[in-house]
């Protein structure tokens, strides 16, 4: 049995899934992984589809491939969510409330501060560019979960994100424990090439 965790800050049961690990090492294969969220259920995605036709130490190669390839981008317009994160750099609320979206990309084990500020309109085209750089022109899999305010936004963010020629694109809401801590306007998406 494989068992995926997204390790601290972003996940809390990184301690119980070693200790069953240690528990049960030839019944159990722990992954710890720095992804959350989309970024977590596109692994748990893949894996699914490897588990079958891969022997347990491809399947992991293959799952650290996803991470090293892909990635997970975080928007939030909420100055306020931010303030209580730790997360508004100086000078960020300002900046916020003029129109900007803070654009946090998952850079190893934390997300890269300061964010990069991007207008309210330009967040799709922006996701489009970063996410087609790192496709690099290779058929990929796309996952992004809008809060309930950016949802009515969601074609402008597949007309944008449909450029990149993806295999499968996964949209959805936000979670409402993600919602609550990010507020409705913000976003989390992921994507990774096959």
């Amino acid at each position: 049995m494989l068992l995926l965790l997204s390790r601290p800050p972003f996940g809390a049961h990184l301690p119980l899934g070693q200790a069953l690990a240690r528990k049960y090492p030839h019944r159990l294969l722990l992954h710890a992984t720095p992804l959350f969220g989309p970024g977590l259920a596109a692994l748990a995605e893949r894996a699914a589809e490897e588990a079958g036709r891969r022997e347990p130490k491809e399947v992991l190669a293959e799952l650290l491939r996803v991470e090293r390839e892909g990635q997970l981008f975080l928007a939030i317009q909420d100055g306020e969510k931010l303030r209580a994160l730790g997360w508004l750099p100086p000078g960020g609320g300002l900046v916020l409330s003029l129109g900007f979206f803070a654009l946090f990309a998952l850079e190893g084990e934390a997300l890269r501060q300061p964010p990069l500020p991007v207008p309210k309109g330009q967040l799709p085209s922006a996701l489009a560019r970063f996410w087609g750089g790192r496709l690099g022109g290779r058929k990929g899999r796309i996952r992004l979960l809008l809060g309930e305010s950016l949802w009515e936004e969601r074609k402008a963010f597949q007309e944008a994100l449909h450029g990149l020629k993806p295999e499968r694109g996964v949209f959805g809401p936000l979670p409402r424990v993600w919602e609550e801590a990010l507020g409705s306007r913000a976003l989390l998406g992921f994507a990774y090439p096959l």
